[in-house]
């Protein structure tokens, strides 16, 4: 690979060094044309040779930082549209050494980023969203089902006895009993419904389009899928879940949600555990 095309300092000295010596080539060509050598004549030439070089010179010194302008400029807009990464980095000099370092960098930082935010938010045992998910999540959510005029419903429910199964079996399996919950869940919702495991044994599940009756259903076709699953060394039917169930009304926070749902949980755990209640209609399935 030539010099010139992976230095940028050799060809600003190139460059330099033929726009410096214009006048003189201009010259000793126009001298051996044998042409009119008066003092006009060789003072007119001299001139308009160092104005023309002088024009090359800047226009070539242009277009070779060029580059690095738009660099700088994609830097600046990059938190915004992140056009660093659609840069082309012309040639093999300098500048383009560091557009495609500069890009490189940027892409493992994205990368980083989106990793650290998916471990910010995401359940490390079940691979649900975690409590700062859906404190982040559920405003949109509710924003969008009251734009569109349509019903959102929560569902909370939690392990019934779970402090026994650790204790009589261990934490080990307590775990298993987790992500064995984690993926009936995965396995059982919409794409577009969120579930978050927010405490040691609670989940919440987000369900956006769904009004209380057809979140009712739901929880229970969870209820009896958890029932049903078997993990050694527990006896079967070991697993069950109480729920509470609340359809969301207008302008209601995600705070007030909480509340609602934990009373109606909290009254399927008095009642028997192992049940859905429906806080708007206070009855079990």
């Amino acid at each position: 690979m030539s010099i010139l095309q992976r230095s940028l300092i050799a060809k600003i000295f190139l460059v330099s060094f033929l726009s410096v010596h214009v006048p003189l080539i201009a010259l000793v060509v126009y001298l051996l044309t044998g042409l009119d050598t008066g003092p006009v004549s060789i003072f007119t030439l001299i001139l308009v040779a160092t104005v023309v070089g002088t024009g090359v010179c800047l226009l070539v010194m242009w277009r070779f930082i060029r580059p690095l302008q738009h660099l700088a400029a994609a830097l600046q807009k990059y938190p915004d549209d992140k056009c660093v990464l659609k840069l082309l980095a012309p040639g093999k000099d300098e500048i383009a050494v560091v557009t495609d370092a500069t890009k490189s960098i940027l892409v493992q930082l994205e990368e980083l980023t989106k990793k650290l935010k998916h471990q910010a938010t995401t359940d490390f045992l079940t691979g649900l969203g975690n409590r700062r998910s859906l404190t982040e999540q559920v405003p949109g959510l509710q924003s969008r089902a009251q734009r569109a005029g349509e019903p959102l419903s929560m569902v909370l429910f939690d392990l019934d006895n779970f402090k026994m199964i650790n204790d009589d079996y261990g934490h080990d399996v307590g775990d298993n009993v987790l992500m064995i919950v984690g993926e009936i869940v995965k396995d059982s919702l919409r794409p577009y419904d969120l579930a978050s495991r927010i405490g040691g044994e609670e989940f919440c599940i987000i369900l956006p389009r769904t009004s209380g009756e057809a979140a009712l259903k739901i929880a229970e076709r969870l209820r009896a899928a958890f029932q049903e699953c078997y993990l050694e060394p527990l006896p079967r039917g070991r697993i069950t879940c109480s729920f509470g169930v609340v359809q969301a009304e207008a302008d209601e926070r995600l705070q007030q949600l909480l509340r609602r749902a934990d009373a109606a949980l909290y009254r399927a755990k008095e009642t028997g555990r192992n049940r859905v209640i429906g806080a708007f209609a206070d009855k079990s399935q």
